[in-house]
């Protein structure tokens, strides 16, 4: 499972990167957005040997187990559902894209995700 977590923010990280290269800030943000809930998934299956539902479970287990990340995450959060309805900014993009650099920065992550936020 957990490989699979990791295939999928490496696959959503990269496109997001590309996205925002073209300025396709939408795509960028919701990519960015998607990876940054592969890397939750990821340490919350490690820790907990199981995956939340939806958003507010995540957000539930990030908040008991991961305070720290769960502030990051509950930050960045309102930009992506932004992003169904609003314009995007680029630093829109580049902010989601650091919430991932600080969660890298604190959380014990996987070589392969480790290796491509840098």
């Amino acid at each position: 499972m957990v490989d699979d977590l990791i295939q999928t923010f490496l696959e959503e990280f990269e496109g997001a990167k590309e996205e925002l290269s073209k300025g396709r800030y939408k795509n960028s943000v919701i990519l960015f957005s998607k990876a940054l809930f592969a890397i939750c998934d990821i340490l919350i299956q490690n820790k907990l040997n199981k995956l939340p539902k939806n958003h507010s479970e995540r957000f539930r287990i990030l908040e008991q187990y991961f305070k720290e990340i769960y502030e990051i995450v509950d930050d960045i959060f309102d930009k992506y559902t932004d992003s169904y309805s609003k314009p995007i900014l680029k630093e829109t993009c580049e902010a989601i894209q650091n919430g991932i650099k600080k969660i890298d920065g604190i959380a014990e992550l996987p070589a392969e995700i480790k290796g491509i936020i840098k």
